[in-house]
């Protein structure tokens, strides 16, 4: 295939193209006041995408011109690499990678040295991101998660209420999981102990009939990996069950009708009472799955790779818990007896694998792929812990739930950021006071120094974005911060009001702010230091002579 090959300074034009068309569009969605973006669906006749979110918009948009499409593929992994790794931020990011690529090529332009340039950035980059470490108010409390939640959330106070809640409730291992409402209103759920969606196998299983749920006080727990076709199997586990007086949960692959008609009936009858479910996960991740419950519970999971028959299994195998409720639609396991070593040891091993996972960059593996299994890995964590949450998010049209549901799990990912690294003052004021260590800062040489002031005057991008949404004067908001000594004095854009950022909850998370920055600072550096594009030239004789009319006149008719 022939080659394309584009020189400078027409290549870096063309790229600054497609960044600027990216920064246009995802940069009115920064702060409260900024307005949403609504993206055609690919799919005629589905209802357009309706977002606030800077990720969402930058993958939607693809250039014509294939060199600017390469510059606006730049501002599209920024916000992806920021969304994988804080969730919030994304549009900072962006903000942030076009006043630096901007200044920066002008820089080239005039006649600086692009590798010294990048030097100078990364330089003023490391001073920045201690100062952000150096000066930001630990010891988070819930008030600030509350606050921050609201501040990402775009000043939704309800919103702020509930993921400080789930935050509280769930802690560091516990995990929260967003999905479609059927309400009007957000809706929060937490449950303790183990908690999976699959529910009994059969409604003659419950034993509460007011509350349409089977509960098994103190019961052994047996876990198997295959199908359960015949109920003789099963016996002899179930006697030495019921000797102890006690029941038993059956988390099988799945039971076969003449199987799970013996244990309803001996179950309604009373001989021993036992509830069938099947264990949380789908296909291969099963056999993981059932080994997390085994470490959970204390037992031991009967695998196929055992080559252990069930009519073979021990009471001693079996795991045990305090409790078991078990509805139509889910299974929850309190009290598991495991002990709680090993079940540390797993999720640090989990948690180990899961950022390898994230740190993964496009192109390494299938993007589904990838998402796929941190999902997987996540809900494994999510079990392990013993503590779950579930927040439905609410509205009145699915365009809406659906442009809130973004907003909000972005909101809970800051604040969970900001329990990390702590806070600092809001509304790219904390970005706008870093500029100060800069300024006695001298470098090597000249180039240096000039790739230190392009990062300065980058700081303030941010601010001055928000400003801009809000229609207010950025210069005069600026001066009146610049005359303030104390760093920690804010300004909240939606009241127009001045304070101390805690007073008036303008609050961000330090880790969002410092990687929107670091990634923004990598890409444009890598941006400078390109000097040539070169491009596969399409063959398109392939579709010399080709008519589309003439190709569906010609085909045949497949009902003859």
């Amino acid at each position: 295939m022939s080659k394309q090959v584009i020189y400078n300074p027409e290549a870096r034009q063309r790229l600054l193209q497609g960044i600027n068309a990216v920064a246009r569009a995802a940069s009115v969605t920064l702060g409260s006041a900024g307005p949403a973006v609504m993206i055609q669906h690919r799919t005629a006749g589905i209802m357009p995408i309706f977002t606030r979110d800077g990720v969402t918009v930058a993958n939607a948009i693809v250039m014509e011109d294939r060199i600017a499409d390469l510059g606006a593929r730049m501002l599209r992994d920024v916000a992806g690499s920021v969304s994988r790794e804080v969730g919030d931020g994304t549009t900072t990011a962006i903000v942030l990678a076009q006043s630096l690529a901007s200044e920066a090529l002008k820089s080239v332009a005039a006649g600086f040295h692009p590798l010294q340039l990048q030097k100078g950035m990364e330089l003023a980059l490391t001073l920045v991101e201690q100062h952000l470490q150096k000066t930001a108010v630990t010891g988070v409390t819930e008030d600030w998660l509350e606050k921050i939640a609201l501040v990402a959330s775009k000043g939704e106070a309800g919103v702020g209420k509930l993921l400080s809640q789930a935050l509280s409730e769930l802690g560091d291992d516990g995990s929260l999981s967003f999905q479609l409402g059927n309400g009007r209103d957000d809706q929060l759920e937490v449950v303790e102990g183990i908690h999976y969606e699959q529910g009994f196998l059969s409604p003659y299983f419950i034993t509460d009939k007011t509350r349409a749920e089977a509960v098994l006080e103190r019961p052994y727990i047996l876990l198997y990996d295959r199908e359960i076709s015949d109920f003789i199997d099963l016996v002899p586990i179930l006697e030495e069950v019921a000797a102890e007086g006690r029941p038993l949960l059956l988390i099988a692959e799945s039971v076969s009708e003449k199987a799970l008609a013996g244990l309803l009936l001996n179950h309604v009858r009373g001989v021993f009472k036992v509830v069938a479910v099947k264990p949380p996960g789908f296909g291969d991740g099963r056999i993981n799955r059932l080994s997390d419950l085994a470490v959970l519970t204390g037992g031991t999971a009967i695998l196929e790779a055992h080559a252990l028959r069930l009519e073979q299994v021990k009471l001693t195998q079996l795991g045990q818990a305090q409790r078991a409720v078990i509805i139509e639609g889910s299974t929850t396991i309190i009290g598991a007896a495991g002990a709680r070593e090993p079940v540390v040891e797993r999720i640090e091993a989990l948690r180990r694998t899961l950022a390898v996972v994230r740190a993964r960059k496009p192109g390494e593996g299938s993007a589904s792929g990838n998402l796929h299994e941190a999902e997987e890995l996540e809900e494994r964590i999510c079990v392990l812990s013993g503590k779950t949450g579930t927040f439905s998010v609410g509205g009145i049209t699915d365009v809406e739930i659906k442009e809130r549901l973004v907003r909000i799990e972005n909101a809970y990912l800051s604040a969970k950021a900001a329990m990390e690294e702590g806070v600092l003052p809001g509304g790219g004021v904390g970005l706008f006071r870093s500029q100060v260590i800069l300024n006695e800062i001298i470098a090597e040489n000249a180039e240096q120094q000039q790739g230190i002031a392009i990062i300065k005057n980058a700081l303030g991008a941010p601010m001055r974005q928000l400003l801009v949404n809000c229609d207010l004067n950025s210069e005069e908001v600026m001066m009146r911060l610049c005359a303030q000594a104390d760093p920690q004095f804010a300004f909240d854009m939606q009241h127009q009001c001045y304070g101390h950022f805690l007073d008036i909850g303008i609050i961000d998370s330090v880790k969002v702010v410092r990687m929107a920055l670091r990634k923004a600072v990598s890409v444009v550096g890598t941006l400078i230091s390109s000097d040539t594009v070169i491009m596969n030239v399409p063959d398109l004789s392939i579709m010399d002579g080709y008519s589309p009319e003439w190709a569906a006149a010609t085909r045949e008719d497949p009902r003859l």
